[in-house]
């Protein structure tokens, strides 16, 4: 069996503000979740890639819009994360302006990798994050981090209790960064998601 294509991403830029993002080039996927949900280290293993994305102990650390070419055509944007209170009234103001007319403007977002922790299925932010969700209208992968924080029976109860309170209409993929296994599992389906929303089946 050939072995399985190592994925690779390259960081492009950053961006503070709306204004300042880069032209229109290629497919976005938007990555969205609350800021302690673990985005750059999911970014790291998912790319097996330790450097690409700064991590921290301390939630917050994205405050940006980063962006990764994936591929030719494809680019992923780490957005901040939502919901932190340890920043600024302005700071927080800025990081939701930033996330909003990202999502709400930008021509060629194509869909929105959502990460949910695992562990805190139905908090406040995540409900209000989903509603924003169904009114965006964009194609929706769910992703529940941390995996490895629970027992392997914990993560389906997890994962069903996640369908339910989001009214999923797709099963989210269980996601540790410290299994190989969560990797491969994520681009299948990645891939499969990709190819029902924009009908490439190249």
């Amino acid at each position: 069996m050939e072995k399985e294509k190592k994925k690779k991403a390259e960081f492009i830029c950053s961006a503070a503000d709306y204004r300042d993002l880069p032209a229109l080039s290629g497919q976005e996927f938007a990555i969205l979740g609350r800021s302690n949900v673990g985005k750059s280290s999911f970014i790291n293993h998912v790319f097996e890639n330790k450097s690409l994305a700064r991590t921290s102990g301390t939630p917050g650390k994205t405050s940006l819009a980063n962006f990764y070419r994936v591929e030719k055509d494809m680019f992923w944007v780490d957005l901040p994360g939502y919901g932190y209170a340890k920043v600024s009234g302005s700071e927080k103001q800025r990081w939701s302006r930033l996330i909003s007319s990202y999502c709400e403007k930008r021509s060629n977002l194509t869909g929105i990798i959502w990460l949910i922790d695992i562990r805190h299925i139905g908090v406040k932010n995540d409900l209000e994050a989903c509603q924003w969700l169904v009114r965006l209208g964009k194609p929706v992968f769910p992703v529940l981090t941390k995996a490895d924080k629970i027992g392997k029976a914990d993560r389906i109860v997890q994962q069903k209790k996640a369908m339910s309170v989001f009214n999923l209409t797709m099963e989210p993929v269980i996601y540790s960064v410290k299994e190989h296994s969560s990797r491969a599992l994520f681009w299948e389906r990645f891939e499969k998601w990709y190819r029902g929303i924009t009908g490439d089946d190249n």
